[in-house]
């Protein structure tokens, strides 16, 4: 198999009360769908042409929420890491204007045993801009792969993640974060977190506070355990957070 590359740049603003894309542009086998109305926010899923990530594959994203947006980023299936010699990277970078939501939202990573990859998210906030990410990776031992995310705010970093899913194998990872809270907004999220984590099941889960946020840590036997409890997370934390007002800068 040969290697490919790709990029995909995303602009989303807000037309009265819901979020519209402003732009999109992709090229090489990147894709995107068209924007699905979900709420106040604009939902869009991503795709890549092939198999799966193929070794030597270079794929950037990114994009820029408008003040106000609320856009949902997601895959339009798991990503198969396929393997091989060539390392395969991807790399993400996206600006979050002041009072707007980005949500990152992963569909399962898969790895084979010689897969060799390297995935960067960096995420800059505005005054009262807020992120959530979730990720999932099941990935077995031996293999080289690395998920770091950057999360800052006017240059200091509020949230860092370097994550090497291979060293828990068997089991499958999963890691919730939501940066860019008031420090008045975190006790309350890690309440209805934990009342969330409570009532999973089949899985092993950690709750900490950020100064600004939230991270959940889990480990199951399975990936659907751990996207049905991410999606929990993800529901109890807007119910109890995202329609009061979210966040100072």
């Amino acid at each position: 198999m040969s290697h490919g590359s790709g990029s995909l740049t995303i602009a989303a603003c807000r037309a009265g009360p819901r979020t519209i894309l402003e732009r999109v542009r992709f090229d090489g086998i990147s894709r995107c769908s068209r924007a699905f109305a979900d709420g106040d926010a604009a939902r869009v899923m991503l795709s890549q042409l092939g198999p799966g990530v193929v070794r030597g594959d270079r794929i950037t994203t990114g994009g820029v929420v408008r003040a106000g947006a609320h856009l949902i980023v997601t895959n339009q299936a798991a990503t198969r890491l396929m393997g091989g010699g060539r390392q395969a990277r991807a790399e993400a970078a996206w600006s979050i204007e002041a009072g707007a939501l980005l949500e990152l939202i992963g569909e399962p990573l898969v790895a084979l045993a010689d897969s060799r990859y390297d995935a960067s998210t960096v995420i800059d906030l505005g005054p009262g801009a807020v992120v959530l990410t979730t990720e999932i990776a099941c990935v077995p031992a031996g293999a080289n792969v690395r998920l770091r995310t950057s999360i800052r705010r006017r240059g200091r970093e509020l949230f860092y993640d370097a994550l090497e899913p291979a060293a828990a194998a068997p089991y499958t990872v999963g890691t919730f974060a939501l940066a860019g809270l008031a420090e008045e907004h975190v006790v309350p999220l890690v309440a209805a977190l934990d009342h969330a984590a409570d009532a999973a099941a089949g899985a092993r889960l950690g709750v900490g506070a950020l100064q600004s946020g939230v991270v959940v840590r889990m480990l199951a036997t399975d990936i659907w355990t751990v996207r049905s409890i991410l999606q929990a997370l993800r529901t109890a934390a807007r119910t109890a957070l995202l329609p009061a007002k979210r966040c100072a800068s």
